[in-house]
């Protein structure tokens, strides 16, 4: 558990000691690799000695702590907010390295948590570039990015807990909780939804209570969640405000999601109606906003449950809407792969779910997902190349489809 940070703990020799323990050295093993000596090095650490630069990055390099030395001793004489959010950095950096190892170390430092040393001056636009990445790049380097923004937020809430860092707050725990989801963490993705609802209730916005809980139950299809939660959690979006916003959006998706899953063509039509008609009236802030989040929904819905002439028309509006949502584009041509399968050519819709997996270079629990629902046209006995190579990649746990 992450505690807070005394004047004694965050000296910059008791964040040395916390630095090296972490990443399993003695006093003699690391003086050996930063070529000091060992007395010296334990001096730093007691406080006897002083950390200068040169020490620092010496130490920093033989760490693998990307500079985490450096700029804490050079931040000494900044302001106190910068130099406490450094210190919880490297206290979640030690704390996790504690039970994985050292190279969980280098990879936090170096994939983000050492990027997030300021505070934001604008929470929404940080916000807004982690929605966009979440999209386009979810990989391990959105993840330590996000999750030190995790860290930047709960300082700032535990310094002067304004309205604007708890929802701040919400969105970054949401996010977070998505991408968790994208790695298959299901239990973990969950517990971090809860956590943002209670933090968008507490902002006391409409349109930040209405996101979070309208894209939780959009995820929770995918996730884990039964149909009543998916439904209920949905409902209470829906049930916030009247106002068009992208919440409403997202909660019908969920709806829409759950038809489509339960085999319900005339519901899962009437929740990407909805859906149309809330991004009619929202603006339109590119490749992933609510017209393409939209079109994303419209064609699973009709691959799944629809005809296959729906389903082409379908394509045919997704492939323009997400040409620059590589993700998104290659989920629709993925669930475009079903209903080809479903019309009976199962090879070809083979390779197509491949040829549009081939595009991603990121493990995604949603591509696996949609690979598995494309198995479920395929006839079990089928085992040629293509449907083979399909199977290794698709989601081999219980799917939505079998337990809503």
């Amino acid at each position: 558990m992450l505690t807070g940070v005394d004047n004694e703990s965050g000296s910059p020799g008791a964040t040395l000691r916390r630095l090296r323990e972490a990443a399993g050295y003695s006093l003699a093993g690391l003086a050996k690799r930063a070529g000091m000596d060992r007395t010296l090095i334990s001096k730093l650490e007691t406080g006897d000695r002083i950390l200068r630069p040169h020490h620092a990055e010496a130490l920093d390099k033989a760490l693998g702590a990307d500079g985490a030395l450096q700029t804490l001793v050079e931040g000494e004489g900044g302001g106190a907010m910068q130099r406490r959010a450094m210190l919880w950095m490297i206290s979640a950096a030690a704390s996790v390295t504690a039970t994985t190892g050292r190279v969980t170390l280098d990879e936090l430092l170096r994939f983000g948590l050492l990027d997030a040393i300021e505070q934001p001056e604008d929470w929404d636009a940080t916000i807004a570039e982690m929605q966009r990445r979440l999209v386009l790049a979810p990989d391990a380097e959105f993840g330590a990015s996000i999750g030190a923004k995790l860290l930047m937020v709960r300082q700032a809430i535990a310094d002067k807990g304004g309205v604007e860092d708890v929802r701040a707050a919400a969105m970054l725990s949401l996010l977070y909780g998505l991408w968790q989801g994208n790695q298959g963490r299901f239990p973990a993705a969950l517990d971090w939804y809860r956590t943002a609802s209670a933090l968008a209730r507490k902002s006391g916005d409409p349109a930040i209570e209405t996101y979070v809980l309208g894209r939780a139950a959009s995820r929770g299809v995918y996730e884990g969640m039964s149909r009543e939660q998916v439904v209920g959690i949905a409902e209470r979006a829906l049930a916030v405000t009247k106002t068009p916003t992208l919440g409403l959006l997202e909660a019908r998706s969920a709806l829409a999601g759950v038809a489509a899953m339960t085999g319900d063509v005339d519901g899962g039509r009437a929740a990407v109606r909805a859906m149309r008609e809330l991004a009619d009236q929202l603006p339109d802030d590119g490749p992933t906003g609510p017209v393409a989040r939209t079109a994303n929904f419209h064609i699973f819905v009709e691959s799944r449950v629809g005809g296959t002439q729906s389903a082409e028309r379908a394509r045919d509006e997704t492939e323009a809407v997400l040409a620059k949502t590589p993700l998104w584009l290659a989920e629709s041509r993925i669930y475009y792969a079903l209903s080809v399968a479903r019309a009976g050519y199962v090879r070809g819709a083979a390779t197509l779910a491949l040829e549009a997996i081939r595009t991603v270079p990121w493990n995604v629990h949603t591509l696996a997902m949609a690979a598995a629902d494309v198995l479920t046209a395929v006839p079990r006995d089928d085992r040629s190349d293509e449907v083979m190579e399909l199977r290794r990649f698709a989601e081999p746990a219980p799917r939505p489809w079998e337990t809503l």
